[in-house]
C-alpha cells in the first residue's frame, strides 16, 4: 500500500525500543572506562551495534548518535557533535548493510554478515575520531589514538555478537513477535498501517 498524502509516524513498539536502546547507550557510557597506555577504552560500541543488529537504520542512528550525545551533554560537551555523527553513522550504516543489502534472510548464518557490517562500522568510528582529533589536537595525538579505538571496536563487536548471536536473544525476540519490523510497523496519521503487499 502506498501513501502519498499521509504523515508517517512510527509504532509504539518502535518508539519504545528506540528509546530503550538510546537509554542503554547513555547508561553504558557511564560504565568506568578501561585505562590503557593509549587512552581509555569505553564499552558503548557494543550497545550501538546491538541497536544496529536489532533495529532499522533510523532507530540505530538515534540510539547510537543521540545516546552518545546525551552522555556528552553531562561529561564532555565539546564531543557532542562528533559523538552524534560518528556513533550515529556507525549504527545507521551497520543496520542498513545488515538489513537492507543482499544477501538477506541468512538465518543461522546472519552472524557472519553482522561481523562484516560491524567492521565497516569500526572503520567509521576509527576514521571519524582520527579526523576529529587531527583537526582539534593535531596529527600525532590522532595517530596515537588509533590502536585504542581499534581495541574498543573489537571489544564492542565481541559484546554485540555474544549478546545477539551467541545466545538466542535476537531469535527469541523475532520468534515471539517482540522485535519491531520497521517495514510493517510504519503508522500513518489517518490510522492505516503499511502493508508489504
Amino acid at each position: 500500500m502506498t501513501k502519498t498524502n499521509s504523515k508517517i509516524l512510527f509504532s509504539t513498539k518502535w518508539i519504545a525500543y528506540t528509546a530503550l536502546l538510546t537509554a542503554f547507550v547513555v547508561a553504558t557510557n557511564f560504565i568506568p572506562a578501561v585505562p590503557t597506555v593509549a587512552g581509555k577504552i569505553y564499552w558503548v560500541d557494543g550497545v550501538v551495534l546491538l541497536a544496529a543488529y536489532l533495529m532499522d537504520p533510523v532507530a540505530a542512528f538515534i540510539a547510537g548518535g543521540v545516546g552518545s550525545l546525551l552522555y556528552d551533554v553531562f561529561q564532555s560537551p565539546s564531543m557532542m557533535l562528533p559523538s552524534l555523527l560518528i556513533h550515529g553513522l556507525q549504527g545507521a550504516v551497520v543496520s542498513a548493510l545488515l538489513h537492507l543489502v543482499p544477501p538477506k534472510n541468512l538465518g543461522k548464518w546472519e552472524w557472519i554478515k553482522a561481523i562484516i557490517c560491524s567492521l565497516v562500522g569500526a572503520v567509521i568510528v576509527v576514521t571519524g575520531y582520527f579526523i576529529y582529533r587531527a583537526v582539534t589536537r593535531g596529527t600525532p595525538v590522532a595517530v596515537a589514538s588509533i590502536p585504542r579505538n581499534i581495541v574498543q571496536e573489537i571489544i564492542g563487536i565481541s559484546i554485540a555478537m555474544v549478546l545477539c548471536y551467541a545466545t538466542t536473544f535476537k531469535m527469541q525476540l523475532e520468534k515471539n513477535g517482540l522485535l519491531p519490523d520497521f517495514k510493517r510497523e510504519i503508522i500513518y496519521k489517518n490510522g492505516d498501517t503499511e502493508n508489504e503487499n
